[in-house]
């Protein structure tokens, strides 16, 4: 198999993992606080991988914002997504070799640690189209037996697609889900692939734009060191297949 031109990697750690902190910032809440820590968090974690990759870490001194609030850094062949809830967070980093004449890839990350039950009927019933709505709730497509593994199976997908193009949660019904295909489609993101972790302490989603022959690498971030997580399988799903065809 040719080795790839792109890395893509996927890290997380707890909120109370020991990192180095800048100085903190005066009168915050303890909301307020838990928001801050899990920036540093964030940022700690695309720092190791910066290093890691032999990337400029400077970079992340000034993460910059699009028009809808996506961060990115100014680099043409890097991407990457932040995500976290409750007490994890996720970043996904993809680095595009300088000599591959191609623009960069996009990528898209959520993580979701449920804190309370929720009506899941419910709230799929304000964005799935009946199809989906059908297919989790009835007939079950899916290898979940519990409701609330598939509403957050739902909703995953939609956030990770739409978070790789900076696309708010108010499209989330503009993401058709097919649970029985394992297939994605929207017009708001690229062909690619989708990789859903229900094995964790949390669920975690991503998606990648179509790369060929790229593995994702799957880490933890724990006592001070990167630890891989390969004895797990995701949910594997297509997204937009039919725009490769076009």
């Amino acid at each position: 198999m040719p080795k790839t031109a792109t890395i893509i990697e996927v890290a997380f750690a707890h909120y109370d993992e020991a990192i180095p902190l800048p100085p903190l910032p005066k009168a915050l809440s303890e909301r307020q606080f838990k928001r801050w820590k899990s920036r540093c968090l964030a940022n700690f974690l695309l720092g190791k991988l910066f290093e890691k990759h032999q990337l400029a870490t400077q970079l992340l001194d000034n993460i910059q914002l699009t028009t809808s609030g996506r961060p990115f850094v100014a680099h043409p062949n890097i991407d990457f997504n932040i995500s976290h809830s409750g007490d994890w967070v996720a970043v996904i980093l993809c680095k595009k070799e300088a000599a591959i004449a191609t623009p960069k890839k996009c990528v898209g990350i959520d993580i979701e640690h449920p804190q309370r039950s929720r009506r899941y009927a419910d709230l799929l019933k304000h964005y799935a189209n009946p199809e989906e709505i059908e297919g989790l709730l009835h007939q079950n497509h899916t290898p979940f037996t519990a409701l609330i593994d598939r509403f957050y199976l739902s909703w995953c997908i939609r956030e990770a697609v739409l978070k790789s193009q900076g696309v708010g949660i108010v499209k989330l019904s503009e993401v058709r889900h097919l649970p029985q295909q394992r297939l994605i489609e929207s017009a708001h993101c690229p062909t690619g692939k989708l990789c859903f972790y229900y094995q964790l302490p949390f669920y975690l989603c991503y998606f990648y734009e179509a790369i060929e022959y790229c593995q994702p690498k799957l880490m933890q971030w724990q006592q001070g060191k990167w630890q891989t997580i390969d004895h797990i399988e995701p949910l594997v799903y297509q997204v937009n297949p039919q725009k490769a065809d076009n």
